[in-house]
């Protein structure tokens, strides 16, 4: 059974992608995947969704800053959702926060798309 899993699907123009389970070194590539989905979708914005996260790694918080790179260059509007745990540590202490859109939903970050 997989520790990582991640699924996307499109609402309007805004692409979602919920990332779930332990986005680290081995299942990164799952996510670079998936985000590729969105880039190519031709939506004008990207929700990340990691409510479901249960862990974080370095490498994992380098495919959500190289996602923000990506939107930025594309002109894509990104934002993430559920930012808990491991994950608002590092970007808390980092001082990654205030680079990322934060909402508490998905509902609420398609409002503000």
């Amino acid at each position: 059974m997989p520790f990582f899993t991640a699924s996307s699907s499109l609402h309007g123009t805004a692409f979602v992608v919920q990332a779930c389970g332990e986005l680290d070194y081995q299942y990164a590539p799952v996510f670079r995947s998936e985000m590729a989905k969105a880039w190519e979708s031709g939506a004008s914005s990207v929700v990340i969704d990691v409510t479901g996260l249960t862990f974080c790694d370095s490498t994992g918080v380098g495919e959500l800053i190289l996602s923000l790179q990506r939107s930025q260059a594309l002109d894509i509007h990104l934002s993430l959702v559920g930012v808990h745990g491991t994950l608002e540590r590092i970007l808390t202490i980092t001082g990654l926060r205030p680079a990322f859109e934060i909402s508490p939903s998905v509902e609420e970050a398609l409002r503000g798309t």
